[in-house]
């Protein structure tokens, strides 16, 4: 029997399902009358720039704990997402992936070359690690905890933080001698197999300083097969993929490092130092093609690969100056990504490709294969600096100042290759390529900034916030053909230009403000009420090319919440929620359309609206039993019609794209004793579109994903997991996307198993 094959799965998780409502509302109600509960545990936020209670702060943030994120498995972006009710993203691939929170969403062109900038900033440790469409992918080990800001965080976090922002909090040197591995194997149903080595050592030097050193190699099998597939041209016939056919072909390695150290200068001020460094090579596609294909089958033309490796550094010094105290944070970033994709269904779709590129050139050389690829040559570079200072604690008045200077340089060379194409009929100085763009963006910010808090009463509590921010948006460089020359002859392809001066030059810079403004009130020690108006706001830039427009303008984020925080039944349950209502002004788009450009570009298509509402909950039924979760409902539509070249694109009133009404999970963990525990965790995605544009959009089903896992030590220092991921191998629809000029469907892992060996040592 094959452990992996499961009947009846659907039947058997609505059994589970119920069961599992039934039990746990019978656990609630025996401990809702038991005499003595256990505590919830006090949870440490720096959604503030400092170091608070969860509790004590008046806006919505998730936190998931290192304990959480070892329990869960959470290794990758789509882990934590799955886990965060308020985020959504999309990802084709491993390290492309992009973030949308509280249903501010316009789809994305789900194609990194848009060059447009994200509604949601993230962050590792003090400073940003955002970057132009994709979403630094991270390695979820040795990690204190993650933590999800709901809503503009525009004053203290600034661009990026439109709609929200994302916290990836590293652990730090510790003045004890401490180090530990894990190794895990994994099988997926019907795909290869997997397998992670992963550890750190932590080591004082001296009584005032220690460095933790962490290294990792996480290899993920495939478990999507490359079929034999035909294409037939109507001028030059059929093309099949028979060399490309591969069983499980979409493969990942991920391999890097990080090394931090803490230098404590006195009692007062203190250092923290780090360099990350990671390499991630992938082949194949995290797409498939179920209504042509099967479940996860798909049909590759040229090779599909990428090598994404990023290095980054970081400083941060904190001290107390008497009067105040001051932080100074710096990071730069490289990160260097090649990618190759097939493209061969362009030329299928686009006549003038093989009619004027493929067989016109047939009077010179000779007809050759239309097959295509997508290449992909970029290096992002980012450097931050920011200076704050925060008032010493008093009892009436507090406030926090800063300035922040930062930059983003992405150099793109991408090339549109025909396979085999002639030389003379190539973009000059690119080999095979018909199309090309080679460009250099720089995006420039600086802002000042500053929050003030005021006690207005013992129980009442006023916070009032404003950034000032400068931005400036450069493109220079080159996007065309072969037939791009200031001076063309074109009697023959040989007279064909043989230089390639720049024909892409544009500007956009700006200045502006957004604020912000929360009042609170203690209802007891242990619950808060608060009401907020803030706003986010995400720079204007400039489009690789100028079919709708060179540059685009801000758009803006206003958002209304009402919220709660609470701790309730003697201490055992902490209950939070909020309900938002916000306006989106100039929205950026971010679309593909080969019918207007080879290149995705982006365009303001005017208003939308999205309100809804959060709850986090965590339970500590006994000492044995907890259940925790999160819900997230939302209402997200245009407000008014969009036109993309004369053609009704957006249609007033319509659902925003990757914006599920419904989105939660829970987990229940049983502790028979303190050796051992068993866990079950589920997430559910509502239905949602895939994109913005109403005649070409599509709807995406609901889905369901289950988690189960079993944990016990085998002394003091070790411990095994064992697991199952996607219990009931559910088929998820994560992004439906027609980025290759065929509508195809990124999908999730099916059910797999693991097993995990954890070491710890610490004198």
């Amino acid at each position: 029997m094959n452990i992996f094959h499961l009947q009846n799965a659907h039947k058997a998780f609505n059994t589970l399902t119920k069961k599992t409502i039934y039990a746990s509302s019978m656990i609630l109600a025996a401990v809702a009358s038991a005499q003595e509960n256990d505590q919830v545990e006090e949870v440490i936020v720096t959604a503030q720039k400092k170091s608070e209670n969860l509790q004590d702060v008046p806006i919505s943030v998730t936190n998931l704990s290192s304990d959480d994120l070892e329990s869960l498995n959470i290794r990758d972006f789509y882990d934590y997402v799955n886990q965060l009710p308020s985020v959504q993203a999309i990802q084709r691939r491993p390290g492309d992936g992009t973030l949308f929170m509280r249903g501010i969403s316009d789809g994305g062109s789900g194609n990194n070359q848009s060059l447009q900038g994200s509604s949601v900033a993230t962050y590792l440790d003090e400073t940003p690690v955002t970057m132009i469409s994709d979403n630094l992918e991270v390695h979820m080990y040795d990690i204190e905890r993650v933590e999800a800001l709901a809503g503009p965080q525009g004053t203290l976090y600034g661009a990026a933080s439109q709609a929200g922002n994302l916290k990836i909090i590293t652990k730090k040197p510790t003045d004890e001698f401490d180090s530990g591995f894990n190794v895990g194997i994994e099988r997926t149903t019907n795909g290869s197999p997997s397998n992670m080595v992963e550890g750190f050592v932590n080591i004082p030097l001296t009584k005032n300083a220690a460095v933790r050193i962490v290294g990792y190699e996480d290899k993920d099998g495939g478990y999507i097969d490359n079929v034999p597939d035909t294409l037939s041209y109507p001028l030059f016939g059929s093309v099949t993929n028979a060399d490309m056919v591969e069983e499980d072909f979409n493969e990942s390695i991920k391999a890097g490092f990080r090394a931090a150290l803490r230098v404590n200068l006195s009692d007062s001020w203190l250092l923290d130092a780090s360099v990350v460094g990671q390499e991630m090579e992938t082949d194949g596609m995290w797409d498939h093609d179920p209504d042509r294909l099967g479940n996860y089958k798909i049909g590759r033309f040229t090779d599909d690969y990428q090598d994404d490796d990023f290095t980054r550094f970081a400083l941060t010094v904190e001290g107390d100056l008497g009067f105040a105290d001051l932080t100074f944070a710096t990071s730069s970033m490289e990160k260097d990504f090649e990618s190759v994709s097939d493209y061969s269904h362009y030329s299928l779709s686009s006549a003038y490709v093989e009619a004027y590129y493929t067989c016109y050139t047939y009077y010179f050389y000779a007809c050759v294969d239309p097959s295509m690829s997508f290449d992909n040559d970029s290096t992002v570079e980012t450097n931050s600096t920011e200076i704050r200072l925060s008032s010493k604690d008093n009892a009436k008045l507090n406030w926090i100042i800063g300035s922040f200077v930062g930059d983003l340089e992405t150099d793109y060379n991408t090339r549109w290759r025909v396979k085999d194409l002639p030389a003379g009929a190539t973009v000059p100085t690119s080999e095979n390529a018909y199309y090309q763009t080679d460009q250099i963006r720089v995006d420039e910010e600086k802002a000042v900034f500053g929050e003030l808090y005021y006690q207005i009463s013992d129980k009442l509590n006023l916070t009032v916030g404003h950034r000032k921010f400068d931005y400036d948006s450069k493109l220079n460089g080159f996007v065309g053909t072969i037939f791009y020359n200031p001076n063309p002859t074109m009697s023959a392809i040989g007279a064909f230009a043989t230089d390639r001066p720049d024909n892409i030059d544009a500007t956009l810079s700006g200045s502006d403000s957004v604020t912000k403004v929360n009042l609170s009130y203690d209802v007891s020690d242990k619950s808060m009420v608060y009401v907020s108006r803030s706003e986010g706001y995400r720079p204007g830039g400039t489009n690789r090319s100028t079919e709708v427009g060179a540059t685009y303008d801000p758009d803006f984020l206003t958002m209304t919440e009402l919220g709660f925080k609470s701790i309730v039944a003697d201490g055992s349950l902490r209950l939070n929620g909020a309900f938002y209502f916000s306006e989106w002004d100039d929205i950026q788009l971010g679309f593909y359309d080969p019918a207007i450009s080879l290149l995705a570009l982006v365009d303001n298509v005017g208003k939308a609206e999205s309100d809804g509402f959060e709850i986090d909950v965590k339970y500590i039924a006994n000492d044995k039993l907890s259940i925790s979760g999160g819900l997230a409902k939302n209402d997200a539509e245009l407000r008014e019609d969009y036109f993309l070249q004369g053609t009704l694109t957006g249609k007033k009133g319509q659902d925003l794209p990757l914006t599920p009404d419904l989105k939660y999970n829970f987990t229940v963990r049983y502790e028979p004793n303190e050796n051992r525990s068993i866990q079950f965790n589920y997430v559910y995605v509502d239905e949602m579109w895939n994109e913005l544009d109403i005649n070409s959009r599509v709807l995406q089903d609901s889905y369901g994903l289950a988690n189960l896992s079993f944990s016990f030590d085998v002394n003091d220092s070790s411990s095994v997991q064992l697991y199952i991921d996607n219990v009931f191998d559910e088929v998820a629809e994560l992004y439906i996307n027609n980025q290759d000029v065929l509508t195809l469907t990124s999908v999730n892992r099916p059910m797999t198993l693991g097993l995990k060996y954890t070491w710890n040592f610490k004198k």
